[in-house]
């Protein structure tokens, strides 16, 4: 188990924290409602411009959706855009509201009864949580209910850092770096029996992951959540916040597939992106899809795509051009 598998070094900017803490100071004065209207209507203005995101959420649905028609994957990626923007913009009452209004976003009570079964086998519990639906309020919902911590990537911003982390933590949720540091702390609380929350489709740093396959296309996955996992055979469960058509939230959980505890790294990698993919297929249009999880590949794969594109062996190939991986022979 890597101590330092995400860690990433920081640097003070003043003006560029201040003007993030002062815009999500701004999005928290807003009613609940406009964030939906304004969230929905800057997805759809992103989705209708030639962006970055666009370009992104059409190769992934591409890749990992490849039986659906040319009209269903447009809507898709429609609906994922408005959907991250719509929880971009639920930011500010994510970070700055009190959890009695925060409550008032609840849809119900989910079925926790796996997730108390799970923490009564005194090993701890991993609680998995994709980028799907609302993230934050998923540490929000879970830090009312249990001690609970929560393993992040610090922002390259310390002063953004050091306020979203005192935000975040207001409700009861522990921060807990992805630092060596960090990592000692998620070991602890396991021993504890407390719950942990980790995202497991992020890609970890280079020499801290294995290629697994992801809906068949090999992509960089963490091992962490496998190397816990076995070492102390704490439960692992999935679970998510999704939006409902009010703009409230109801809450998921999902066991985690058997394998994760497999001594081969590539073999309980699968099994985790198995995991997340029985989420994204239950709540596809709320999927992150503009997140590049394709964009470092195989060195085979690279030097194939190279030269396929005509590029020098020190470009990088263009995440829109992806779409072809599984056309490629893949080595995994």
């Amino acid at each position: 188990m890597s101590p330092t598998s995400w860690q990433k070094t920081t640097k003070s900017s003043p003006v560029v924290g201040g003007l993030a803490l002062g815009t999500i100071r701004a999005l928290s004065g807003l009613p609940w409602r406009w964030t939906q209207i304004l969230g929905a209507a800057m997805g759809y203005l992103a989705w209708r411009v030639p962006s970055s995101w666009r370009a992104a959420s059409d190769v992934n649905i591409s890749l990992c959706l490849p039986e659906l028609s040319i009209t269903e994957r447009v809507r898709l990626s429609r609906a994922g855009l408005v959907a991250t923007l719509q929880t971009l913009l639920e930011l500010g009452p994510m970070l700055r509201w009190p959890a009695e209004r925060l409550a008032r976003l609840e849809s119900g009570d989910p079925d926790l009864d796996l997730l108390h079964q799970a923490m009564k086998a005194g090993r701890g519990v991993i609680l998995l949580g994709p980028h799907i639906g609302n993230w934050e309020f998923t540490s929000h919902y879970l830090s009312t209910r249990y001690p609970f911590a929560a393993m992040y990537r610090p922002p390259r911003i310390r002063e953004l850092d050091e306020a979203l982390r005192k935000s975040r933590e207001r409700i009861g949720a522990e921060l807990v770096p992805a630092t060596g540091s960090g990592l000692r702390r998620i070991c602890r609380i396991l021993k504890e029996g407390g719950l942990v929350g980790i995202l497991p489709d992020q890609e970890p740093h280079k020499g801290h992951g294995v290629f697994a396959p992801f809906f068949g296309v090999p992509a960089l996955t963490m091992t962490l959540v496998g190397d816990l996992h076995r070492e102390f055979g704490s439960p692992v469960l999935f679970g998510w916040m999704e939006r409902t058509a009010k703009g409230t939230f109801r809450g998921h959980l999902l066991p985690a597939p058997e394998g994760l505890d497999a001594e081969d790294k590539v073999v309980a990698a699968t099994q985790l992106n198995l995991g997340v993919e029985a989420v994204v297929r239950a709540c596809p249009s709320q999927y992150l899809w503009s997140y590049k999880r394709f964009r470092t590949r195989p060195e085979e794969e690279s030097a194939e795509l190279r030269r396929r594109f005509g590029l020098e062996p020190s470009q990088k190939v263009p995440y829109a051009k992806l779409e072809c991986l599984r056309d490629l022979e893949s080595p995994v």
